[in-house]
C-alpha cells in the first residue's frame, strides 16, 4: 500500500497530477490511496504519519511549499517529497529538507511517471532492508532506514534509531559490512553515520536532523564531506 498526498493550490494542476498518478498506478497493480490538499496549512492540520510520497507545490499563498516541508521534517516525518515548481531555483533549500525530486510545470506525464516509479522502488527497498543482530539471548531486527548513527562505548555498541537505542556487544567492523554503504559511512574510528539523517556537515561534526551531533575525525572529513554531497546530488537530481 502506497499512500500519496498532493498539495497544490492550483485546482486544475492538482487534478491533472492526481489523474496522472492514478493512470500510472493502475498499470502496476499496487494498492494506493491519494489525498488532496489546497494549501500547506490544510496539509499540516491532517495526519501525516502514513504518507509515503508528497507532491508539494513550492509557490503557494501564505505558507509556501519549502516552509511546509521544513515543518514536516521538524515533525520527524521521513516521507519522500517531490516538489512542483515553475523555476528550478530551490536546489540549495531542497538539500535542507531532503527533497527527492523536482517536477517542473507544466507537468509532463512521462516525467512524473519516471520519478514516481523510482521513488516507489526506493521506498519498498528501504522498508524491506534490515539487519539481524544476535546478542547473547536476544535477537534484534533493525531497519536500516531507522538507524541514525552507531557508536562504540568501551565494550558496547550503541545503535541510535528513530524510536529507540540498542545496547549490544558487537563489532563496528562487522556491522559496517552489513550496512548499505551508499547511505552509511564510517566517519570516526568509533562512529558510523546514516547520511539519510544528516542535515549539514561542518568541520569535524555531522549535524543530524534531530539536532544530535556526530563527530568526524580529521582524517575522514574530506571523504565524508564528498560522500555527503554526492548523496545529496543523487537524491535531488
Amino acid at each position: 500500500m502506497i499512500n500519496i498526498a498532493v498539495c497544490e493550490d492550483e485546482k486544475e494542476t492538482q487534478l491533472l497530477i492526481v489523474d496522472y498518478i492514478e493512470n500510472i498506478l493502475k498499470n502496476i497493480s499496487i494498492e494506493y490511496e491519494i489525498k488532496k490538499y489546497l494549501s500547506g496549512e490544510e496539509l499540516l492540520e491532517n495526519n501525516l504519519k502514513d504518507i509515503d510520497i508528497l507532491f508539494l507545490d513550492i509557490k503557494m499563498e501564505k505558507l509556501n511549499g519549502m516552509d511546509t516541508a521544513r515543518k514536516i521534517r521538524k515533525m520527524g516525518s521521513e516521507m519522500e517529497i517531490i516538489f512542483i515548481t515553475s523555476l528550478i531555483d530551490y536546489v540549495q533549500e531542497g538539500y535542507e529538507v531532503r527533497a527527492y525530486r523536482y517536477l517542473l510545470k507544466p507537468i509532463e506525464f512521462e516525467e512524473l511517471k519516471k520519478h514516481m516509479l523510482t521513488c516507489i522502488k526506493d521506498i519498498e527497498t528501504n522498508k524491506d532492508s534490515y539487519i539481524i543482530i544476535k546478542n547473547k539471548s536476544n535477537t534484534y531486527k533493525i531497519y536500516l532506514n531507522e538507524i541514525k548513527y552507531i557508536e562504540v562505548q568501551k565494550k558496547e555498541m550503541l545503535i541510535h534509531t528513530i524510536n529507540k537505542n540498542f545496547y549490544i556487544r558487537y563489532s563496528l567492523n562487522k556491522i559496517e559490512k552489513e550496512l548499505n554503504l551508499s547511505r552509511f559511512i564510517r566517519c570516526h574510528k568509533s562512529f558510523i553515520v546514516n547520511l539519510s539523517h544528516v542535515e549539514n556537515i561542518k568541520y569535524n561534526i555531522a549535524i543530524l536532523e534531530s539536532g544530535e551531533e556526530v563527530p568526524i575525525s580529521r582524517y575522514r572529513y574530506k571523504e565524508v564531506k564528498e560522500k555527503f554531497l554526492r548523496f545529496l546530488g543523487d537524491t535531488i537530481c
